[in-house]
C-alpha cells in the first residue's frame, strides 16, 4: 500500500483513480477512471470509516506502539510519524474497499491521485478544479452526466470554503477574546 504514496508516474501517465477530499466535510468524491467510461463516487466519511476502520486503527497503532526496541526513546519519539504512516494507509484501503477494490490483490490496486481541496484551491483554482473533473469524465456514460458531477464538486467546494470561513471568524473570535492561545501577540503575558 505504501507504493501508492511514492514518486510519480512515467511521463505522460495518468493516475487511475483521483480522490477530492474536504477536511471540513463529510463527503469525498473519487473517480475511477481505468475504463472507458469513467466511475465516480460520492462517498460519505461515516460510512467509509465507521466502526471497523477505528478498531482497526487501535489494534495497528497499538502493535506499532508496542514494537519498540532497545531505543525506547528513539522509538517514542518516531511514534507519530508511524502514525501517520498507519492512517494513510488503513484509510486508502479502506477508501479503495468502498469503490469494491481489493486493497490486498496488488495487481487490481490503481495508481492514486489525492486532492486536498482547501486554501488556495477554494478561492483562485476551483474553477480549474471543476473544469479537470468535467473533462475526466467526458467520455462518462454514467446516469449522471459530466456536468452534474461538476455541480456536485461545486457544491463540495462552496461547503468547504463555508465551513473554513466560519471556523476562521470562531477562531479570530477567540483570539480576541484571549482564549485561543496559537495568536502570538507581542503584548500577551502568559506568566
Amino acid at each position: 500500500m505504501e507504493d501508492l504514496f511514492k514518486g510519480s508516474l512515467p511521463e505522460g501517465e495518468e493516475c487511475d483513480l483521483h480522490i477530492y477530499i474536504f477536511p471540513h466535510l463529510n463527503e469525498f468524491l473519487t473517480i475511477d477512471v481505468r475504463e472507458l467510461s469513467p466511475i465516480v463516487h460520492l462517498l460519505d466519511t461515516g460510512i467509509v470509516f465507521g466502526e471497523k476502520f477505528y478498531t482497526a486503527l487501535e489494534q495497528e497503532f497499538g502493535n506499532v506502539a508496542r514494537q519498540g526496541d532497545s531505543f525506547t526513546f528513539s522509538h517514542l519519539i518516531n511514534l507519530p510519524l508511524r502514525m501517520e504512516e498507519i492512517i494513510r494507509d488503513l484509510s486508502m484501503s479502506f477508501i479503495l474497499e468502498a469503490i469494491g477494490v481489493d486493497p490486498d490483490d496488488e495487481e487490481s490496486v490503481p495508481s492514486v491521485v489525492v486532492f486536498v481541496i482547501s486554501g488556495g484551491a477554494l478561492g483562485l483554482h476551483s474553477d480549474k478544479l471543476i473544469e479537470g473533473v468535467r473533462h475526466l469524465l467526458k467520455n462518462s456514460k454514467e446516469e449522471i452526466p459530466a456536468r452534474d458531477w461538476g455541480n456536485v464538486l461545486s457544491r463540495l467546494v462552496e461547503q468547504e470554503n463555508s465551513a473554513l470561513q466560519s471556523i476562521n471568524q470562531s477562531e479570530l473570535s477567540e483570539a480576541f477574546s484571549g482564549d485561543f492561545h496559537d495568536y502570538f501577540t507581542l503584548w500577551e503575558n502568559r506568566n
